[in-house]
C-alpha cells in the first residue's frame, strides 16, 4: 500500500512504500538544523515506527554537505555527524529498510560560511526528577569575543538554570599601534579628549579635540594616519567625549559638548551625526550636517567627559567628572528631539550608580552589543557587565573590575573596537609632540555555556537558546530536555 511520508522542509507530503497499514511513518526532526563551515555538526535522527528492526539506512538521492556522513546504525535511531567543510544548501533523501518495508525522506542542510556564529550543541540529554543535571552548550565563530547566553522563548526544566555569562573580560597588556602627530592643521588635534571605533568601517577611528581648534572631528586609523577631517557649521565649547550608537536608518556619532569645569554653564548639548564613509585617500574637510539636542541636569549644572550610547534603546548616558568616586550619572529621555534647543532644553534622568567607580572619570565606552561599559580616569579604569536579565541602566549598579590601563599622561579617551575584542585608549596632548595610540585585546571566550541544578518537575520542555558576543552577532538554536 502507499504509504504518507512526512515531508522535511516543504510542509507537504512524500509518498513511500507501506511500513505496516495503517500506520504513517516520521523521521525526525522534520526540519535539519543549519551547521556551519568548519563548525562540528551532530544531529541525532528518530524513525518514529516501533518494532520494525533492523534497519538499514541509506542516502538514496542527492548528497550530504562535505564532510558529513549518516551513521549506519541498525536502530531506529540514526545520526548526521562530521564537520562541513563547504558552506551552501545540500537537498538529499535518506531512506531505509526494515522488516515492514522501506520508506524514504527528503531533507536539507544549510551549511554557513566559515566562522559564522553558530550554536554546535544540536540536542541535550534527559533528566529525571530529583537528580543533579549539568549539561554544557557549546558555540563558536562570531567576529567578537565574551558571548553572552539567554533564553528566549519556551522555558528550562523548573529547577535549572542557564549560566548568562555576565561577567567582564579578562585584558591583555596595552601597546602602542600608532602616534597621532597633535600639530594637525594648526593644533586641531592638540589635545585628543575621545575616542570611538567604527563597526562598519574596520580600521577607523573617530577623534575630535577638547575645545578652542572649532567645531571638527577626525578619521583616523589604529598607527595614527589621519583619513579625513570633517567639520560641522557650529561652535565647539568644550567636547568632551564621543560616543557611536544606533541612529535612524544606521549608526551615528555622538559629539559631547558637556564640558564644564567651571560650573557656569546653565545648559550643554550634544550632536549627532550620520557615520560617515571615509573616502580611500583624503581630501579637503568635509562639512556634514547634524543635528543638536540640548538639554539641562535635574540637579544643576555637572562637569562630565565620559558619554555612552545604550545600543538597545539608543539612548545616550553622561557619567559625571567628579573627584571622588561616586559619579552621578545620567540618560537622555527617548526618542531623541531636535526640539530640545538652547531655549527649550530636556531635562535629562538620573540613573542610580551605586556601583564602584574610580574618582575623577575622564572618558569611556560601550560595546556594541550593549553588554559592557568601560570607564577610565587619568591612571586607571574599570569595566562592567551587564548583569543577567538586567538592563542597561543597571551597569551603574555593579562593582566592576579593574583593568590595569596606560598613565602618567592626560589620558581621557578610551573605547571598545568595532567587534568588542579590543580596547583603544589615547591622550590629550601633556606636552609631548604626539600622543600614542594604544590597545590590548581581551582573552576570547571558551565558547560554551552551562545548564545545571537538580529538575523538580517532569515534563518535556522546549526552549531557544542565544549566543551574542560582542560584535552583537546572534546565534539561536531550539533545544528539549525531558525530566523523567
Amino acid at each position: 500500500m502507499l504509504l504518507l511520508l512526512l515531508a522535511a522542509c516543504s510542509g507537504e507530503e512524500d509518498e513511500g512504500s507501506g511500513v505496516s497499514s495503517g500506520q504513517v511513518a516520521s523521521l525526525t526532526p522534520l526540519v535539519m538544523p543549519e551547521g556551519a563551515d568548519g563548525a562540528a555538526y551532530d544531529v541525532p535522527l528518530h524513525f518514529g515506527v516501533d518494532g520494525a528492526a533492523p534497519y538499514s539506512w541509506s542516502i538514496s538521492a542527492g548528497s550530504l554537505p562535505p564532510g558529513l556522513s549518516l551513521d549506519t546504525s541498525t536502530t531506529q535511531d540514526c545520526r548526521i555527524f562530521g564537520t562541513p567543510s563547504a558552506a551552501g544548501t545540500y537537498n538529499f533523501d535518506i531512506s531505509l529498510n526494515c522488516s515492514q518495508g522501506p520508506a524514504t525522506f527528503s531533507r536539507s542542510i544549510q551549511v554557513l560560511p566559515a566562522g559564522t556564529l553558530i550554536i554546535t550543541t544540536y540536542s541535550l540529554p534527559g533528566g529525571s526528577q530529583g537528580t543533579p543535571y549539568g549539561q554544557n552548550v557549546f558555540a563558536q565563530g562570531g567576529t567578537g569575543v565574551g558571548y553572552s547566553w539567554s533564553v528566549t522563548a519556551g522555558s528550562l526544566p523548573p529547577g535549572l538554570t542557564l549560566d548568562y555569562r555576565a561577567n567582564t573580560l579578562s585584558w591583555g597588556s596595552f601597546s602602542v599601534t600608532g602616534n597621532l602627530d597633535q600639530s594637525l592643521g594648526g593644533g586641531k588635534l592638540a589635545e585628543v579628549s575621545g575616542i570611538v571605533a567604527s563597526a562598519s568601517q574596520p580600521g577607523v577611528f573617530w577623534v575630535h579635540d577638547d575645545s578652542g581648534a572649532g567645531p571638527n572631528f577626525f578619521a583616523i586609523d589604529e598607527a595614527g594616519n589621519v583619513l579625513q577631517e570633517y567639520n560641522l557649521g557650529t561652535s565647539a565649547q568644550d567636547w568632551e567625549d564621543i560616543a557611536i550608537g544606533p541612529g535612524p536608518g544606521g549608526d551615528y556619532l555622538y559629539l559631547g559638548d558637556v564640558g564644564d569645569n567651571g560650573l557656569s554653564r546653565t545648559n550643554c548639548r550634544i550632536l549627532r551625526i550620520a557615520e560617515p564613509t571615509v573616502p580611500g585617500s583624503p581630501g579637503a574637510p568635509v562639512t556634514v550636517a547634524h543635528d543638536e539636542f540640548w538639554f539641562v541636569y535635574p540637579g544643576g549644572s555637572q562637569n562630565c567627559e565620559t558619554m555612552l550610547v545604550d545600543w538597545s534603546t539608543g539612548a545616550p548616558y553622561l557619567v559625571e567628572k567628579v573627584g571622588t568616586a561616586t559619579p552621578r550619572v545620567h540618560k537622555f529621555p527617548m526618542p531623541l528631539s531636535t526640539a530640545w534647543t538652547s531655549g527649550s532644553p530636556v531635562t535629562l534622568t538620573q540613573v542610580s550608580a551605586t556601583g564602584t567607580f574610580i574618582a575623577t572619570l575622564t572618558g569611556g565606552g560601550s560595546s556594541r552589543d550593549g553588554r559592557r561599559v568601560i570607564l577610565r580616569g587619568y591612571s586607571s579604569a574599570r569595566e562592567y557587565a551587564l548583569p543577567a536579565g538586567g538592563v542597561f541602566d543597571d551597569i551603574f549598579n555593579q562593582a566592576g573590575s579593574s583593568v590595569t590601563v596606560p598613565g602618567g599622561q592626560q589620558y581621557e579617551a578610551i573605547c571598545y573596537s568595532g567587534n568588542g575584542a579590543s580596547l583603544y585608549t589615547t591622550t590629550e596632548i601633556a606636552g609631548q609632540a604626539s600622543a600614542p595610540i594604544q590597545r590590548a585585546n581581551a582573552t576570547a571566550d571558551n565558547g560554551y555555556t552551562t545548564i545545571s541544578g537538580t529538575p523538580t518537575q517532569a515534563g518535556s520542555y522546549a526552549f531557544t537558546l542565544q549566543v551574542k558576543d560582542s560584535a552583537g552577532n546572534t546565534a539561536t538554536r531550539q533545544l528539549t530536555i525531558v525530566v523523567n
